[in-house]
């Protein structure tokens, strides 16, 4: 679902086929949220709903988050640890949650975009030194991109550029020749209309001074370089970072538990993982086929497989292993079947094909998906 038009011709649909039964319960992420699709699905009274809340609404909840004692969910592995707290508020039930993966994964993010934030800046600071960048609205303009592209990070960076200045005045009394007034006067002219870099005042003026050493003593120069600065705020920081790993459901169903509220949205996840497996490690995409039956052929083999490795998965998660398709992949690719040639007399050659030595690992993943490992088959041919 895409926007608020989509969303109505999926209730529209749900109404018709369930249009005498128990209208089943939608499930959408953050993308989703809006106050539109919010008050849609609430026109509905029998319509039940999980959604993720958006990051305005989890600050509320954000002393909460660090204070009140979270309850782990049953049956998740240990290593991926979820905590969950229900709080009811009228007629929504907001459900708090704290997962420590979510929490490095957003943290490792969060310092790589500080990083590359930083290194982009660091690389406008050097070009303004070297002069290669000089024109203050199109330097305001690149910290503008900049500040656009880490959106997220940059809301909590101070960023001021202070431009370059260049004056001179002379001491009262005294003459100054009209070569090096006029010299200065230009420099001065140039400055102003952006058309010489602050190393090239900065030379210009070295060499005045070392042609007229005399005459440069009675003039003060009033001379600094344009800087750029950054810092993070820390207190806007730290109140960013105190979110990490922490995000909000809400739903309008009262009969469910904690544990299932969260189990019932991370359906959601499974179901879009389960699209990109079909389009990537099935072969869902690219279809190339031009005749219908051929395409429906290609398309009845990517479900079929995908039955597959949904069994598998949910064979191996009802014994502790939640790992995706992708790393039970990986790992059991490793264990390969080798071919024995065994040239003879005669002329044939006998073909062994025979599994090697499974690995402890691997004879745990057989072991729970009740593959007899000891026992695979072995063949033989003349070839």
């Amino acid at each position: 679902m895409s926007d608020s038009k989509s969303l109505i011709s999926i209730v529209a649909a749900l109404e018709t086929e369930f249009s005498n039964k128990t209208m089943p319960t939608i499930v959408f992420d953050r993308g989703m949220v809006s106050e539109e699709n919010l008050n849609l699905l609430k026109s509905y009274e029998n319509l039940k709903y999980i959604v993720m809340c958006r990051s305005n609404e989890e600050e509320q909840f954000m002393g909460v988050f660090q204070r009140d004692k979270f309850n782990v969910v049953e049956g998740r592995d240990r290593k991926k640890k979820v905590e969950v707290l229900m709080k009811p508020a009228n007629d929504i039930v907001y459900l708090l949650c704290k997962s420590e993966g979510r929490k490095n994964k957003e943290q490792a993010m969060r310092n790589s975009r500080e990083k590359k934030l930083e290194k982009d800046l660091e690389n406008l600071q050097n070009q303004i030194q070297k002069g290669r960048e000089h024109d203050p609205v199109k330097i305001e303009q690149r910290i503008g991109r900049i500040k656009e592209r880490f959106g997220k990070v940059s809301q909590y960076y101070e960023i001021s550029y202070a431009y370059g200045e260049f004056s001179y005045t002379f001491v009262e009394g005294d003459k100054i020749t009209k070569r090096v007034s006029n010299s200065l006067k230009k420099l001065k002219e140039k400055e102003n209309g952006n058309a010489i870099t602050f190393p090239a005042i900065a030379k210009r003026l070295a060499a005045i001074q070392e042609k007229y050493p005399a005459e440069f003593g009675k003039i003060r120069i009033h001379l600094i370089a344009p800087v750029l600065t950054w810092a993070p705020i820390e207190e806007i920081r730290e109140k960013e970072t105190g979110l990490d790993g922490n995000y909000l459901l809400k739903t309008n169903r009262k009969d469910l538990n904690a544990d299932e509220i969260w189990k019932l949205y991370v359906t959601l996840t499974r179901i879009e993982n389960a699209f990109r497996d079909l389009k990537s490690y099935l072969g869902l995409r690219p279809n190339q086929h031009q005749k219908e039956d051929r395409v429906d052929g290609h398309i009845f083999i990517s479900i079929l497989a995908y039955h597959l490795l949904h069994a598998i998965e949910y064979m191996l998660r009802a014994q502790g292993v939640h790992s995706r398709w992708a790393t039970i992949k990986r790992v059991v690719s490793t264990h390969d079947y080798s071919t024995i040639q065994l040239p003879t007399t005669a002329g044939p050659v006998i073909n062994i094909r025979k599994p090697g030595i499974p690995e402890g690992i691997h004879m745990e993943i057989y072991e729970k998906l009740k593959v007899d490992y000891k026992h695979l088959p072995l063949r033989r041919n003349l070839a």
